[in-house]
């Protein structure tokens, strides 16, 4: 499929992969709910090649489908940051969080989050969207977060995360070195009754696969890449912990150090594939300096 952003619609030129299946099965694809769907009819909300259709009208190729995809008013007070955007297109938007950044502020008013940085990237780009994140890090990790501009196709992301579709890759610096060059960890987790702050491996706890990787030994610690296929609370921390070589600087599974001054941990690949053109995305980015600096 080709598309392209018209206003507040998204105009999809349909190919042959979508012959003869029905608009609602296409809609179904994007994964918009009943309620979306019916809202879609009753406002009359989507035009096929001009015209308002059946939802059970079956697409030819070339068929062009006009659709209400996006809403109004940025809605986090815009703060003045150097963000750095790593991927852009009129769907999505992927920052590098910065150390000791939270995502979201507890409420609308307030500021100092990864929120408030994509709200001026926004205003001063002159993109009025909501600030929509589809998944979190940590305050002392850095890296990849995804944005979703386009509120028609977040339940898409919304299920590609869900469903374990969206791979993350992150590179972290662990104390000592692992007995394997690469090794997969498939241990619950759950929370600690101790400490409610912390997670731990627990018999009781959610399914948790990690696979690790060494990249690189130096004399006292390692540089490993991480990849996950579940996405539990503090994961990688608690896996590495479990093997006995906690992440550099993490004051909850580990020690602090003078090496760096907070949670050696970067999301630094992201791979998807687009809802509409189907192609697969592959977006990285490289790790900080405070991390660079140790290797």
């Amino acid at each position: 499929m080709k598309y392209k952003k018209q206003g507040t619609e998204l105009v999809i030129v349909f190919d042959e992969n979508e012959d003869n299946i029905s608009l609602l099965d296409f809609f179904h694809q994007i994964h918009l709910s009943k309620k979306t769907i019916h809202l879609l009819q009753q406002n009359k909300e989507y035009m096929l090649n001009g015209h308002y259709t059946s939802i059970n009208t079956h697409l030819k190729k070339n068929d062009v489908l006009t659709i209400q995809a996006y809403q109004s008013g940025i809605d986090f007070k815009p703060q003045a940051y150097p963000l750095k955007i790593v991927y852009e297109d009129d769907i999505l938007c992927v920052v590098n969080k910065p150390k000791n950044t939270i995502i979201h502020p507890e409420n609308k008013d307030g500021i100092n989050t990864l929120c408030n940085y994509v709200a001026y990237y926004y205003q001063t780009t002159k993109q009025d969207y909501p600030i929509r994140y589809l998944h979190r890090l940590d305050r002392d990790t850095t890296g990849l977060v995804i944005f979703c501009k386009c509120s028609l196709l977040q339940p898409y992301f919304d299920h590609m995360i869900a469903d374990k579709k969206i791979k993350k890759h992150y590179l972290a610096l662990i104390e000592g070195h692992l007995n394997q060059e690469s090794l997969t960890v498939h241990q619950a987790i759950g929370q600690n009754r101790h400490d409610k702050q912390k997670m731990m491996v627990s018999a009781h706890g959610k399914s948790a696969t990690t696979h690790f990787k060494t990249i690189k030994t130096m004399s006292t610690y390692s540089l490993i890449e991480c990849l996950i296929d579940t996405g539990r609370k503090h994961q990688i921390r608690v896996h590495l912990q479990h093997l006995g070589h906690p992440i550099l600087g993490d004051p909850l599974y580990g020690h602090q150090t003078k090496l760096i001054d907070r949670l050696a941990l970067h999301a630094y690949r992201l791979q998807l594939i687009h809802p509409l053109t189907h192609k697969k995305i592959d977006i990285v980015c490289d790790v900080n300096r405070d991390m660079k600096k140790l290797l």
